[in-house]
Order: C-alpha cells, then structure tokens, then sequence
C-alpha cells in the first residue's frame, strides 16, 4: 500500500473536530456548510438552518428551541436527544436520520423527507406532520398525544407501542404499517386505508366527519362577497 492510499485512509477516518456555537454561527454566515460537523450538546436554541447542508451532522442533544430548518440537506443527520420542541421543519431532507427521543411536542414539519429514519421514542406531542415522508421509518414507542397528521406517507412504518392519543390522521397511507400495541384512545381519522396496514390497531380511530359537499361552495361565495364589500368601500372613498 503507498504513502498516499495511508494518508487518505487516515484522514477518512479522522472524527470530526467538535464547534463552539460562535464557530456554528460563522460558517452560516460564511459557507453554510456543516457537512458531517460535530454540533452534539450546543445551545443554539432560535437558530434558523436555512439552505445549509448538514448531512451526517451531529447534533445529539443539542438545544435547539423554536428552531427552523428550511431547505436543508440533513440524511443521516444524528439528532437523539436534541431539545427542538417548537421547532418548525420545512422541505428538509432527514432521509435515514436519528431522531430517537428527540423532544419534538409542538414541532412543525412540512414537506420533508424522513424516510428510512429512527424516531424511535421521540416526543411529538401536538406536532403537525403536512406531506411528510415516513417511508419504511422506525417510530416505536413514539408519543404522538393530540398530533395532526395529514397528506403523510407512513408505508412499512414501525409503529409498535406508539402512542397515539388524540391523533388526527387524514389522508394518511398505513400500507405495511405495523400498529402492534399501539395506543388510539380518542384518535381520529379520514381516509385512512386500516386494511392496508401490516397490523392495524386493535382499537381503530373514530372516523372524522367528513364536511358537506356544498360547503366549499359556500364559503368561496363569501369570500366573493367580502372581496366585492371591500373594493365598493375602497371605490367610495376616492
């Protein structure tokens, strides 16, 4: 083996040399790249990670309060244990990333990626999951208490011993789905496919009414109506 192929090898290995939070704030500033960087236990409660590349980041407990994480490339990031309660998700890929006991209550996420990831334990009480992307992910004994799931993919998801309280799932696909376990109590659900699932709950949410077929008339003709009250006030005044 030559001097050069050792070098390289060794350098592959070499862990990653853990930042200060000032050196964190830095590189937003500058590069915006955290690209596998050891951000494990700071405080960076309010940060906003926008369009940063973060994949393979560390960032096991670390503060992270009311956080928002926009755009950001982030597959097999480790975030187990890290404090994000209130923390807003948006278009971010976490594809195969660590989120096991994350406190995640009140947490946003929309449109993100989180297929294949380990949300194993993780608080999520009163989050909101819009068009997310479980596939294939670990979520057992995930608290999901009073959480709003809508547009959501969870095929092949791991939902042993979760517990679902007072979820709400619309539009919600279970194929594959293991429910082995699973709390329901007060949970309710719209067009959601149980027979799809790999194991259904044993007690199947409530079905959610579904609203009116002229509602949606109705309130776009107020809307109208508003509309044309405000420009005929507008128009008066000139």
């Amino acid at each position: 083996m030559s001097d050069e192929t050792t070098t390289v090898e060794s350098a592959a290995t070499e862990p990653a040399v853990k930042l200060t939070s000032e050196q964190v704030f830095e590189k937003m500033r500058t590069t915006r790249d955290l690209t596998g960087a050891d951000l494990s236990g700071l405080d960076l409660a309010g940060m906003k990670f926008a369009g940063v590349k973060m994949a393979g980041a560390n960032l096991s407990g670390a503060n992270i309060p009311g956080g928002l994480f926009a755009g950001a490339e982030m597959a097999n990031a480790n975030l187990a244990n890290a404090d994000m309660v209130g923390a807003k998700f948006m278009g971010v890929n976490l594809l195969k990333a660590v989120l096991t006991k994350a406190k995640l209550t009140a947490a946003k996420f929309m449109g993100v990626n989180l297929e294949q990831s380990d949300l194993s334990g993780a608080e999520m009480t009163d989050s909101a999951l819009m068009g997310v992307n479980l596939t294939g992910s670990q979520l057992r004994g995930a608290k999901l208490l009073g959480a709003k799931l809508t547009g959501t993919n969870l095929k092949d998801a791991d939902l042993t011993e979760a517990d679902l309280t007072g979820t709400t799932l619309k539009r919600v696909d279970v194929s594959g789905a293991d429910f082995t376990g699973a709390t329901t109590t007060g949970a309710r659900a719209s067009k959601v496919n149980w027979d799809a699932a790999k194991t259904p709950p044993e007690q199947l949410p409530e079905p959610l009414p579904e609203p009116p077929a002229w509602l949606p008339g109705v309130i776009a003709g107020v809307a109208v109506m508003l509309i044309l009250v405000a420009l005929r006030k507008k128009k008066g005044k000139r």
